[in-house]
């Protein structure tokens, strides 16, 4: 391929509640994206056919030379196989399991598809356009309704055994704590959350709010209890991710996801702080803590990294 011809992809995210199709470059940049709502339950396989015309559109408005797309990357919830390309059991993608999404896209594009855990995906978006773009050993923390996670060591990424590596939301913080919904007690996800501090919120001030964007606002306007809980938030997290750094000791630990996006500005300080007080000083000292400049679409990222990095 001529060095100067540019390359493109098509990046799938698949979420809980909207599916996300862009097209983008090699370079970084998302050309066309479109969504559409997630249907789960027997409503999965017409989703399927939704995707299907979402793909079409976006190459049909991008008007992509065909022979300069090198592919298809899919990233989903679960411990997603990326050999055997079928989706998993997800309890956020209810009737989607057992999907062979790679041969229903390769069939009707002709086009290899690529397919990962999606805060996998997330971590490779982050290590070829983010804030770890060049470094070759990061981790990923993606801190949102649950925490999630993706490594890459030596500029590949780990998926694992049972491709599960990376589920940094379910190392124990708190032994026999808190409930979390994987079953477990006392889970990072349980205590870190975006969930969890609306939960704390609820249990400390004894009132009702929907997620961390309201205790958000809450403790931007003072609210004693909001503030407790996003500095409650910010020990627990600064816990897991002092374990990450004394097992792993990446050049990176870069952080993303929607509480980021939303919370008040002493929450970062506070999550430093906790993880150099938990953490060996030397693992502190030389892994840098950032936080995403993909915030709301790193998944989009993740997607189209999965092909440019298949490609290298």
């Amino acid at each position: 391929m001529h060095a100067t011809m540019t390359q493109y992809a098509l990046g799938i995210d698949i979420g809980g509640t909207k599916v996300s199709v862009t097209s983008g470059t090699s370079s970084g940049k998302i050309l066309i994206r479109k969504k559409i709502l997630t249907q789960t339950h027997s409503k999965s396989q017409a989703c399927i056919r939704e995707v299907i015309a979402a793909v079409e559109a976006v190459l049909r408005e991008s008007k992509l030379p065909k022979k300069q797309i090198l592919g298809i990357g899919v990233g989903a919830p679960g411990a997603v196989n990326s050999l055997k390309g079928i989706l998993p059991r997800s309890p956020n993608l209810p009737g989607w399991s057992g999907i062979p999404i790679r041969r229903i896209l390769e069939k009707k594009f002709k086009l290899p598809v690529y397919l990962a855990n999606d805060a996998n995906a997330a971590a490779l978006g982050e290590s070829m356009f983010g804030a770890g773009k060049g470094l070759k050993n990061l981790i990923y923390v993606t801190v949102s309704t649950g925490v999630g996670g993706g490594l890459v060591m030596n500029g590949q990424l780990c998926e694992g055994a049972g491709f599960v590596a990376g589920e940094i939301g379910h190392i124990s913080v708190v032994p026999e704590g808190q409930k979390c919904g994987c079953g477990n007690h006392g889970c990072l996800e349980a205590y870190a959350s975006g969930t969890a501090m609306a939960r704390f919120y609820n249990q400390t001030a004894k009132k009702r709010v929907a997620g961390a964007k309201e205790v958000a606002i809450a403790a931007r306007s003072g609210d004693r209890f909001a503030i407790k809980s996003f500095l409650n938030g910010a020990y627990y997290l600064g816990i897991g991710l002092a374990n990450l750094m004394n097992i792993f000791n990446p050049e990176a630990i870069v952080i993303g996801g929607g509480v980021l996006k939303s919370a008040p500005s002493f929450y970062w300080k506070a999550i430093i702080q906790s993880t150099k007080a938990h953490a060996w000083p030397e693992a502190f000292r030389t892994t840098s803590i950032l936080k995403s400049p993909l915030l709301g679409h790193s998944g989009d990222f993740g997607a189209l990294a999965l092909v440019f990095n298949n490609m290298k």
